[in-house]
């Protein structure tokens, strides 16, 4: 006898959208850095993606949840952080950007 409810199903079906969301940000930030390079831009900081990824997706993207997709693409080895601090053309500060391993900018093209 199966005891699983529609709200179960609901719930698991949440539960994976969310995952599919988190990677399609991560995905959307990803091509914004290694278009970036490809055009001429060296690195990137935070909010030099935040600013480009609403405008280029037209709707607002927390600056909490664009380091949360950075920290994971770097923990995956798709982009690395900058040992060279310098300022961000956004906010003024001196940041360390982060850049788009070499390798990977090739496999996308």
């Amino acid at each position: 006898m199966q005891t699983h409810s529609t709200q179960d199903a609901s719930a698991q079906s949440f539960a994976q959208l969310g995952n599919m969301v988190l990677k399609t940000e991560a995905d959307k930030i990803l091509d914004i850095c290694v278009g970036a390079q490809r055009n001429g831009a060296h690195d990137m900081s935070g909010r030099e993606i935040q600013q480009r990824y609403e405008f280029l997706y037209g709707k607002r993207i927390d600056s909490g949840a664009v380091s949360a997709r950075v920290n994971a693409l770097i923990l995956a080895g798709r982009l690395r952080r900058s040992s060279i601090a310098r300022t961000c053309s956004v906010t003024g500060r001196d940041i360390y950007p982060v850049l788009v391993l070499m390798a990977q900018t090739r496999l996308v093209e």
